[in-house]
């Protein structure tokens, strides 16, 4: 009932923002009333089996906007869907794991729990100083690179024990010439065209285009007469293959051979994966044209935060690391787009910055 009370009082009034902060305050203040009287509070612990941190409901109610949504996933009995992973791990800017103060854990993809969302906050700014101060990535586009690269899942072992890409062979390669080529010309030599039709293989015959493809000598058809002819059927035709006889390619047969072994020459593949070739498909195709979009979009948040550009200098910190009024505007937006519907409220972010003033020059911050 609380629940559904906060989701009509956000869609029908207007101003109803302003209503939910007195109600979260008066929530605040009774909770710690009834802290006061209580038992001490239990540490936080990492749930494995959850992927969360035991207290990311207390840490979502106090520290995530907008308040109405923050409310509703502390209260509500199930995880609502706004929620994203990495507020169950008091992470709300998606750091992976690397011994960060107040780390206690971390998911299967490297996601760090934090005990409170205020250790959370703290490796941001840290991470982000050592960002744009040792590593030099001061645009949004070079940051977001970085914090949230491309996944391409791009193997480089090299190896030809693995899996052929499933999105890559049968758009890219399949009734090709240049498949064809490769399929006659491969490591271990020459391969016969084997074909399968639903009752099983489908048996080549030695006068088809198929046999003449994988180097069968051409048939010789000898007519036989029999008994069929002196009662008015046909005339039976068997096939007797000499193995002296070498056909004669023709000159189309010629034409396709020479477009497919000048094809087969054509550059790698895939831009910007020097020696992989159509020979060696074990590494899966890097189609990250998605991934691009996702990143500029996500640079272009940043930027917009403080009115510049993707490409322009965001001036997060001065000469001596000190961090500059746009340091909160843009941990703001990014945690926004890491969470979705919620983000970091500005309490937290300002108090983070704070730490970090306080806490100038110490070398608590790792590369992600």
């Amino acid at each position: 009932m609380f629940v559904t009370t906060l989701l009509v009082l956000t869609s029908l009034m207007p101003r109803a923002g302003i209503g939910l902060d007195a109600v979260k305050v008066g929530v605040d203040r009774a909770e710690a009333a009834l802290a006061m009287t209580a038992a001490p509070a239990v540490a936080s612990s990492f749930l494995a089996s959850e992927r969360a941190v035991s207290n990311w409901r207390t840490e979502t109610g106090t520290t995530l906007r907008p308040v109405s949504l923050a409310l509703v996933a502390r209260y509500a009995p199930v995880p609502p869907a706004f929620v994203a992973r990495c507020v169950k791990l008091n992470n709300y800017w998606c750091i992976k794991s690397a011994r960060w103060r107040g780390e206690i854990g971390s998911d299967a993809e490297g996601h760090t729990g934090f005990a409170t969302a205020g250790d959370g906050a703290d490796a941001a700014a840290l991470l982000l100083r050592r960002y744009y101060r040792e590593f030099g990535r001061r645009n949004a586009l070079s940051i977001v690179r970085r914090w949230a690269p491309a996944e391409c899942s791009v193997s480089s072992s090299g190896g030809s024990g693995g899996k052929v890409s499933t999105g890559l062979a049968p758009l890219g390669l399949g009734k090709t010439l240049r498949a064809r080529y490769l399929a006659r010309h491969a490591r271990g030599g020459p391969r016969k065209p084997r074909l399968v039709a639903r009752g099983g293989p489908l048996r080549v015959q030695p006068w088809s285009p198929l046999a003449r493809m994988a180097g069968t000598p051409k048939p010789r058809p000898i007519r036989v007469a029999g008994a069929a002819e002196t009662i008015g059927r046909p005339a039976i035709t068997a096939i007797i293959a000499s193995p002296s006889e070498t056909p004669t390619a023709s000159p189309s047969s010629r034409l396709a051979d020479r477009f497919a072994a000048e094809s087969a020459a054509l550059p790698a593949l895939a831009a910007g994966m020097p020696g992989l070739r159509l020979q060696d498909l074990a590494a899966p195709a890097p189609l990250c044209g998605n991934d691009e979009v996702r990143i500029r979009n996500y640079a272009t948040r940043i930027a917009a935060s403080v009115g510049l550009k993707i490409e322009d200098d965001l001036a997060l910190f001065d000469a001596e690391g000190r961090p500059s009024p746009r340091l909160a505007p843009v941990m703001l937006a990014m945690s926004g787009v890491e969470l979705g519907a919620l983000r970091a409220g500005p309490d937290l972010v300002e108090a983070a910055i704070a730490r970090l003033v306080a806490a100038q020059g110490d070398p608590g911050a790792v590369e992600r």
